[in-house]
């Protein structure tokens, strides 16, 4: 069980530093989510590239979180459509998809990506800045800037995701990702960004729904469906946004 008890040990001192550093950039997140949801607003989530896209799916159609979270699926992106067609190497490919999901301006976008540094996520940021749209960035600085400037990897500007947005969530993903050592096997093995990204985006719903409910505002969530009266309750929200997030 030693590779059980590393990877718990390395998640759980992950996730102890998102909660005693993060809780700031956390709550000013979470109030912009909860002031977009107030005025009838929608907001975005979106993994520009890898496995964060992760994220998006959690807040698609997700028991217990915000119905109006536009979660940018993009095919492009999604693993199940090919881990290895590069979408999120190809330059313009961001910008059609900001597009097609309809982000504008004064729209509030969430945006995730470990490295920061990819081709999407630059052109997901650059272009939000030039919409007037917020970005919040659950990303890891140290590793963004560990990368060098020269990797073939980066955007051609060679900027960082972590030096562009608005609000900046640390994620602390090691370099590499992985985090459980082996003996007698040169790289690590298990990666914990996910669960960081899970952990930080059900935060920031959670947090939201409680500054909603303090303000005397109802926290439109979904329901399960697999409990009775569930179904029934979301029906509402379905007729609501039924053509305006993109994957209900």
């Amino acid at each position: 069980m030693e590779a059980v008890k590393q990877y718990y040990d390395a998640v759980t001192q992950v996730l102890d530093r998102i909660m005693e550093e993060q809780q700031e950039p956390i709550c000013k997140a979470a109030t912009l989510v909860a002031d977009a949801v107030e005025k009838g607003n929608i907001f975005h989530v979106f993994g520009s590239g890898g496995h964060s896209n992760m994220v998006s799916i959690e807040m698609c159609h997700r028991a217990g979180n915000l119905i109006p979270c536009d979660a940018i699926l993009d095919p492009g992106l999604s693993c199940e459509h090919g881990a290895t067609r590069w979408c999120e190497k190809i330059e313009g490919y961001a910008q059609n998809v900001l597009r097609y999901y309809r982000v504008k301006k004064g729209d509030v976008l969430l945006q995730f990506n470990a490295y920061g540094i990819n081709v999407c996520s630059i052109d997901t940021v650059l272009e939000c800045k030039r919409l007037g749209v917020t970005v919040v960035a659950v990303t890891s600085p140290s590793l963004s800037h560990s990368i060098p400037a020269d990797f073939s990897g980066r955007h051609p500007s060679r900027q960082n995701l972590c030096d562009l947005a608005d609000v900046v969530i640390d994620s602390y993903t090691p370099f590499g990702e992985a985090v459980v050592s082996l003996e007698g096997y040169p790289f690590k093995v298990s990666p914990a960004s996910s669960i960081a990204n899970l952990f930080i985006m059900d935060s920031i719903n959670a947090k939201a729904c409680e500054i909603l409910a303090k303000r005397g505002v109802k926290p439109p969530v979904w329901v399960s469906g697999n409990i009775p009266g569930g179904t029934e309750s979301n029906q509402a929200g379905m007729d609501k946004y039924f053509g305006i997030l993109r994957h209900l």
